[in-house]
């Protein structure tokens, strides 16, 4: 199963603010802590002894990875993932990017017939979102491919799913979750927008170049979709 819209109150996320009255303290603090990870940056492969077990200590969500590794290998951070929460129980998996996942983040589809899972990543949507979101949503849908490997009869989001969702939570510092609030990004997404020349003057966004309109519409207003706007073409050749 994907990882779905939330409605605006059932937000994924939450933005929580802290309150330091010794501006200066906070400063230095601060100022210390970006030290100390530029710090693992600038170490080379040189000297893995001391930029290795730094890099380990990381959260999966560390904001630093934004920095570090912004755009990670999906099959790697698979493997990681595997070992370190799923005791390297899950085979290797059918793992995309894919373009085409509308308005779900991620999926894991199992193959009747071969009983091999796939897993799609929305690269359109999480592309646009950071790197912690790409990592959580690979996490929410190795769980289902780990149901999936266990037998489990529970393969939707009860209470199996929250189990090792709230156990991966713990052990990694993750926020996975089962809905998602991406509907800023999602709607920024619809670039082919039409609108109707008849009374309604109805504008319709979607994400696909397919002209909207149904016979209903029609019988109704009278009008037609027009195009009015599209993404730009890049342009090709000399």
């Amino acid at each position: 199963m994907g990882l779905f819209f939330s409605s605006p109150s059932c937000s994924s996320e939450q933005i929580l603010t802290t309150y330091s009255p010794d501006f200066s303290s906070n400063h230095q603090n601060v100022t210390s802590q970006a030290r100390e990870k530029r710090s693992v940056a600038c170490q080379t492969d040189g000297d893995p002894g001391v930029t290795q077990p730094a890099i380990e200590q990381l959260s999966v969500v560390d904001p630093y990875w934004e920095v570090l590794d912004p755009k990670p290998d999906i099959h790697a951070l698979f493997d990681d993932f595997n070992k370190r929460f799923f005791r390297g129980l899950l085979p290797p998996s059918d793992l995309k990017w894919s373009n085409r996942l509308c308005i779900t983040a991620g999926i894991c589809i199992q193959d009747n017939i071969s009983g091999k899972c796939r897993i799609r990543l929305n690269k359109p949507l999480l592309d646009l979102r950071p790197r912690k979101n790409t990592v959580e949503t690979l996490l929410h849908e190795m769980i289902h491919y780990y149901q999936r490997v266990r037998g489990t009869s529970d393969i939707d989001h009860g209470a199996t799913f929250h189990f090792h969702m709230e156990r991966i939570n713990r052990e990694s510092g993750a926020n996975i979750t089962v809905y998602h609030d991406f509907d800023r990004e999602y709607e920024s997404l619809k670039r082919h927008w039409w609108k109707c020349n008849g009374p309604c003057a109805q504008v319709v966004r979607r994400l696909a170049d397919r002209t909207p309109g149904s016979k209903a519409h029609k019988r109704k207003c009278g009008g037609e979709f027009i195009k009015v706007r599209e993404p730009k073409r890049m342009r090709t050749g000399l």
